[in-house]
């Protein structure tokens, strides 16, 4: 561990010889006298000064890994080496980044391998699957990992090494509850990916939809996470729907489909068209298919037929973050969102703890990433964390795919929910239709 400065305590002794008379003075004694001076003079070192400091990144997946890597090599990484040459440091950052590749056991793979190159902070553990397999090693071998977008409950622990500027699924379950309520669904076929992100949500989701009266139709429908082929899943939850909708007497706002999904949204929605029931009754989802990017590209048609209304907390459109919101569009060509701004603000948190400590030491780090955070107001807003180590509860946008001008999909808010007063306000004019409520 690098101390913040040393202390360097230069002792002159200066002897001065003091002889009384000369050395023939009819025997006269000789005086001696020996004088000690102590001079004290303090020399700073730093020790992040001048040099290169490595942090981990870790994406998700290769397409998250297309927009990632470029965003931190150029943006996040310049801005941090400006903000150190302002401060007079010239400590340069240099992003390690690497792919996961969707697993969790590749994820584990990668955050050992940063050890082994003595890199110990980190950003990574994108879906909460990849957090939870490194987790333990993290630990126990003092990591300091960020994640940006891992949201499952199972994750909130106090005192772990894990911190995530996004919010846990404690808070999204009930915002997810009430906005169906509020738009008219009554009964949900429960459509999820099978790891613990999905499982987290719906395992707290349930308790809370049937408490409010409403009901699942059917049992949950869970995918694994690697699945490329759908129809054997679909098959089930169109006719799930389809006994729904008929109870409901055809009301299809009656009955919505609560989608937890990652990057293979796209593949689902390619191959929803043939399943009429499920097709034509809307989607609900979370931060996992909210202005999803691959949906907008690969299945525009689909996805604007559905809508997928999914929840994201609400972006604090400060001017940091319109700033970099151009950065980043000029940069990738594809939109910029919270968990983009989420990044920005781990790297912040992460760069001033070092300089605070000047050390790179995970183990170090680790206690100065609350009390940073809750004093940062960065380019999404207030990072004020929990007792677990995540981001507090915030309003949510309800995010939907809608058919502009050309056959494109693009990303609007339909509905905001405001957790204070559980109040969800619908923009029926980019909806394009009037919920029937509860």
């Amino acid at each position: 561990m690098a101390d913040k400065g040393m202390t360097l305590a230069i002792v002159l002794l200066v002897a001065g010889l003091i002889v009384g008379g000369g050395i023939g003075y009819f025997a006269a004694p000789t005086k001696t006298e020996t004088v000690s001076t102590t001079v004290i003079q303090t020399v700073t070192q730093i020790p992040l000064k001048g040099v290169t400091v490595k942090l981990g990144y870790i994406a998700s997946d290769t397409t998250g890994l297309e927009t990632g890597k470029p965003y931190h090599e150029k943006i996040i990484a310049a801005d941090l080496n400006l903000y150190s040459k302002t401060l007079g440091y010239g400590t340069t950052f240099l992003y390690l980044v690497d792919d996961a590749t969707g697993q969790a056991n590749v994820h584990l793979e990668k955050v050992q391998g940063f050890k082994s190159a003595g890199v110990t902070v980190f950003e990574g553990g994108g879906w909460s699957s990849q957090a939870q397999s490194a987790l333990s090693y993290c630990n126990s071998n003092g990591m300091l990992m960020w994640s940006s977008s891992s949201t499952s409950p199972t994750l909130a622990i106090a005192n772990d090494n894990l911190f995530r500027m996004c919010t846990a699924d404690t808070a999204l379950a009930p915002a997810l509850a009430n906005v169906m309520w509020a738009a008219g669904v009554k009964s949900i076929v429960l459509f999820q990916r099978g790891d613990s992100w999905g499982d987290g949500i719906i395992n707290l989701l349930v308790p809370i939809w049937t408490k409010m009266g409403g009901e699942v139709a059917g049992e949950k429908i869970r995918y694994a996470s690697e699945s490329v082929e759908f129809a054997n899943y679909l098959t089930v939850a169109d006719q799930q729907v389809k006994t729904a909708v008929e109870k409901y007497k055809g009301e299809t706002q009656r009955v919505g489909v609560v989608i937890l999904s990652f990057n293979e949204i796209s593949v689902i929605l390619k191959q929803v068209s043939s399943y009429p029931n499920i097709y034509n009754v809307h989607w609900w989802g979370s931060d996992g298919t909210a202005k999803s990017q691959r949906a907008m590209d690969d299945a525009p048609v689909e996805a604007n037929h559905i809508g997928i209304y999914s929840l994201l907390s609400r972006e604090t459109l400060t001017p940091l973050y319109q700033s970099l919101e151009k950065r980043y569009v000029d940069l990738t060509k594809q939109q910029y969102g919270t968990y983009s701004a989420y990044s920005y603000d781990i790297a912040t948190v992460i760069a001033t703890s070092m300089f605070q400590a000047q050390s790179t030491t995970g183990a170090t780090l680790i206690p100065l990433q609350m009390p940073i955070s809750n004093q940062l107001f960065g380019a999404a807003g207030w990072s004020k964390l929990d007792q677990f180590g995540d981001r507090a509860a915030p309003p949510y946008d309800v995010w939907g795919f809608f058919k502009g001008a050309t056959k494109a999909s693009v990303s609007v808010i339909m509905a905001q929910y405001d957790p204070d007063f559980q109040k969800t306000t619908f923009v029926t004019s980019v909806l394009g239709y009037t919920p029937i409520g509860p």
